[in-house]
């Protein structure tokens, strides 16, 4: 007995004999792989905050010689020309003012042509200045960019 004690033991089971290592490996691939496809999955229906480019860009002079960027955004080609119309008409109107507080005006229109979407930015004695406008039905109400719709929204100084 003495002797049993000095010696070492070799135990009836080793552990590393009895666990087969294959099954847990196989688990952690296929939660791997299913992590993967869980991710591309919402790649790919939650996209990631994208930049929209502008469809066109227009740099207009005022009389006093300040310059207000026209900026015309379009989700689908559809509306396009519609839209490149309502610019013209927009920026018309922009050069009849001589001053305005405004440095970027944003002009879209929605799918449907049902909304167009006004957005105009800049700063007045340091202060930032947003203003957003939606009007509604624009194929008939479109003769609003006028004088008096200018000066309404304070368009022009």
């Amino acid at each position: 007995m003495l002797q049993s004690i000095s010696q070492p033991r070799t135990p009836k089971f080793m552990l590393a004999e009895r666990v087969d290592s294959t099954p847990r490996m196989l688990a952690v691939s296929v939660l791997l792989v299913l992590m993967l496809a869980l991710s591309v999955f919402f790649l790919k229906h939650f996209p990631t905050g994208e930049v929209a480019m502008p469809l066109s860009q227009q740099n207009l002079t005022l009389a006093s010689g300040q310059q207000v960027q026209l900026l015309l955004y379009a989700n689908s080609r559809t509306n396009n020309h519609i839209l490149q119309s309502r610019a013209t008409i927009l920026a018309s109107a922009l050069l009849q003012c001589r001053k305005t507080v405004w440095q970027q005006v944003y002009l879209s229109i929605s799918h449907e042509k049902q909304i167009m979407n006004v957005t105009m930015k800049g700063s007045k004695d340091g202060h930032f200045q947003l203003r957003n406008i939606k009007a509604s039905d624009v194929d008939r109400h479109m003769g609003f960019f006028n004088q008096q719709w200018l000066a309404g929204v304070n368009l022009c100084e």
